[in-house]
């Protein structure tokens, strides 16, 4: 039988120091490195699955990354389905259309990115809880752990693998809803680098700089602790040191790959336990009403969000700057903390990542998304409070950036 995880409540109690008490909930299990696709059927097996359903898209398909992982359970005698309908920014009907396929199975198999992976994580919900996934929105929401999914990573982006939550958009409503809680952590993840070799680079890019800003804003969040603060360490420095080479090299530079995928995963072991910040708050408005991929969204937010947080914490932003390798001798801490905040500009600049009119966002459009922002649950543990006049500049910033 699968083993449950996570099982202390999530609790984002803000870290104080040594006299203060944290939980730090960890990840399911990981299989990780190159090859490990190939040891999806038996672990399956070993978690006592008879019938599977495999959440994916068609792209993947063509690409045969989806072969991979049937052929796997073809060799163990698993039976399976496939829905192959996965979309970016993953809605309620395909969540709903999943459950459906899936109402005799005893697993779901998450092939992708979280566009494949959180709706089998709320499929997982909705197979053993009733009703409408919208009544599932936020912590801990609902009463019955979810069937077992094993996640199969194809992209270095959401973290989903090893996260407690599924982000899943009511285009009704035009929201996007986070879904999970103690039981929402996927019981393993089996993460093989190789599958993302073939990624194109505007995806590679806007995947990286979301795995990117996931480290960073775990790495400054105020609910922040020691155990988040190393793996985000080590996340960012794995990142910031690959993210422009698998981009600009793709299936040449494998070892920036290995280094990517790991990444990945630690960032979203962190940020499951911090929440995030400023580019996340920012980042949902913008593909709920215009499409924005998450992963460009936060890649243009995210530089401004490490600008705007010096004030109030330059200690841990002015760290970024050794993460990113910088000669840091003789500098300031407000002048390494700027350094920082460069980096990010300059990493930007570097990489393939269209403006926000590109997706028909409109200037007039700015104050709408800010006010949509202003609200967003990751601000909490933001470590600067922003009023909305400054998140409408701070809107205006992210419209100019990769438009010239």
């Amino acid at each position: 039988m699968y083993r449950k995880v996570a099982q202390l409540p999530l609790d984002y109690q803000l870290f104080k120091g040594r006299d203060s008490v944290f939980n730090w909930s960890p990840p399911g299990a990981v299989i990780f490195g190159n090859g490990s696709v190939a040891r999806v059927g038996e672990e399956a097996k070993r978690l006592g699955a008879k019938k599977v359903v495999i959440t994916t898209d068609e792209g993947l398909i063509k690409a045969g990354v989806v072969k991979k992982v049937t052929d796997t359970l073809d060799a163990v005698g698993i039976k399976y389905d496939i829905y192959d309908k996965c979309e970016a920014d993953p809605s309620v009907e395909t969540v709903e259309a999943v459950a459906k396929l899936a109402k005799d199975a005893d697993m779901l198999i998450g092939v992708g990115g979280g566009s494949a992976v959180d709706p089998a994580k709320a499929a997982a919900v909705l197979l053993t809880n009733p009703g409408d996934i919208r009544n599932y929105a936020g912590v801990d929401m609902y009463e019955n752990a979810p069937i077992p999914v094993i996640v199969v990573p194809t992209a270095s982006g959401t973290g989903s693998e090893s996260t407690a939550f599924a982000i899943i958009t009511d285009r009704q409503n035009k929201v996007k809803m986070a879904i999970g809680g103690s039981y929402g952590i996927a019981p393993l993840a089996i993460c093989d680098p190789e599958l993302t070799w073939s990624l194109p680079p505007l995806f590679t890019a806007a995947t990286g700089m979301d795995a990117l800003s996931h480290a960073v804003e775990s790495y400054i969040s105020r609910a922040s602790d020691p155990i988040c603060d190393a793996i985000n360490a080590q996340a960012i420095k794995l990142i910031a040191g690959s993210l422009r080479r698998a981009t600009l090299k793709g299936e040449n530079d494998r070892d920036a790959r290995y280094d990517m995928s790991l990444g990945c995963y630690m960032a979203g072991a962190a940020f499951a336990n911090t929440i995030l910040g400023l580019a996340h708050a920012m980042a949902p408005p913008m593909g709920a009403h215009f499409g924005v991929p998450h992963g460009v969204a936060n890649a243009l937010c995210l530089p401004l969000a490490v600008e705007f947080n010096i004030p109030a914490n330059p200690e841990k932003v002015a760290d970024l700057a050794d993460f990113f390798g910088c000669d840091t001798r003789g500098l300031d801490l407000y002048d390494k903390a700027q350094l920082a905040a460069d980096c990010f500009f300059d990493l930007l600049d570097d990489l393939p990542i269209p403006p926000l009119s590109h997706y028909g966002v409109k200037e007039s459009d700015l104050d709408m998304l800010a006010g949509e922002a202003i609200q967003g649950g990751d601000l909490w543990t933001n470590p600067r409070s922003i009023t909305l006049e400054e998140m409408k500049d701070v809107f205006k910033e992210a419209y100019k950036l990769k438009s010239k």
